[in-house]
């Protein structure tokens, strides 16, 4: 148990400093081709990895290659878990014309919740009241954690500006839809295949996704390739808040469960702030009331998501273990 809460607590690190260092990249090439570079030079070096492995394990490297796509069904599946990826960052990028990153933040905390209804539905998941109330909770948390680190809001934002919609919000909202669709469809269809394959296909089919809308709108021509800066970052984000990131995230959706990793993402919010704070040394002025509010509504967000994971879990071993004594008799 702690194994798995320890690993979700790096992935949703990792996850909060993409959205860092994606931020230092701005100055270097266009968010599309930050993105369509981060998933070409993963892609090469999963492809790498699995070559070793298998070379390891004496396993015939063309065969296994092609055993991979011998299911045209699988392929498709995978096609729409990539494709939900990629509609995401587009939607961002977007969004981002024109509405602030502080409302895509706040809309980004309803991924876990549009997420635990797309898995009640799809995945026929049990959903509880207080399963509910922790994420409802948590989706609040985040919000507070949003709202009181954020020292220099611009004046347009505060107050109503938060309430006002506009076709970016909507845009964006969409694309959180389609991140909640790519979690819950790797938990419905990627447990066929080991994490490295899996986030291998993803690579593939999102790169496939990406290209051509780089080369129409990533304006490559403007990209800063010979900049140190460039590569410094965009190694990091390809090395550390890809490729791990995606494996990892593979191995905990078929071990805890989407909705413990949608859980878990409320997190990320804390990991900016506390990264921004730290760069900027302001970490006196971040534990706020407000802050130290949110952390704790967090907290108890878990705890109620957990319990009753735990709970469910129990109950599917017990269902699991009348099974085989039945099968036994």
């Amino acid at each position: 148990m702690m194994k798995g809460i320890s690993s979700l607590l790096v992935w949703a690190w990792l996850m909060a400093s993409s959205f860092i260092v994606s931020g230092n990249m701005d100055a270097f090439a266009s968010p599309i081709a930050t993105t369509a570079f981060r998933f070409v030079l993963a892609l090469v070096l999963i492809l790498g990895l699995l070559l070793v492995n298998w070379q390891r394990a004496g396993i015939n490297r063309g065969q296994a290659l092609s055993d991979l796509f011998s299911s045209k069904i699988q392929c498709l599946q995978y096609v729409v878990i990539s494709g939900a990826l990629v509609g995401f960052f587009i939607g961002l990028f977007v969004a981002l014309k024109y509405t602030t990153p502080l409302k895509t933040s706040v809309l980004y905390t309803l991924v876990p919740l549009v997420g635990v209804f797309i898995a009640r539905v799809w995945l026929s998941e049990r959903l509880n009241g207080i399963k509910l109330l922790g994420f409802i909770i948590g989706s609040i948390a985040a919000c507070l954690v949003l709202f009181n680190s954020q020292n220099d809001i611009n004046p347009n934002e505060a107050g109503l500006g938060l309430l006002s919609w506009n076709r970016g919000d909507l845009i964006f909202l969409f694309a959180s839809v389609l991140l909640a669709i790519h979690v819950v469809s790797v938990q419905k269809w990627g447990r066929k295949l080991a994490p490295l394959s899996g986030a291998f296909i993803i690579m593939l089919f999102g790169t496939l996704w990406l290209i051509p809308v780089a080369l129409i709108w990533g304006e490559l021509d403007k990209v800063h390739w010979l900049a140190k800066g460039f590569w410094f970052n965009g190694l990091y984000l390809t090395v550390f808040a890809t490729l791990f990131t995606f494996i990892l995230q593979q191995r905990l959706v078929a071990s805890v469960g989407a909705n413990r990793l949608l859980a878990f993402s409320y997190s990320i919010p804390v990991w900016v702030a506390f990264y921004t704070a730290f760069a900027n040394k302001a970490l006196d002025d971040l534990f706020n009331l407000g802050f130290m509010l949110g952390l704790g509504l967090l907290w108890l967000a878990f705890v109620l998501i957990e319990m009753r994971s735990r709970s469910n879990d129990e109950c599917l071993n017990k269902e699991d273990m009348n099974k085989q004594a039945m099968e036994k008799a």
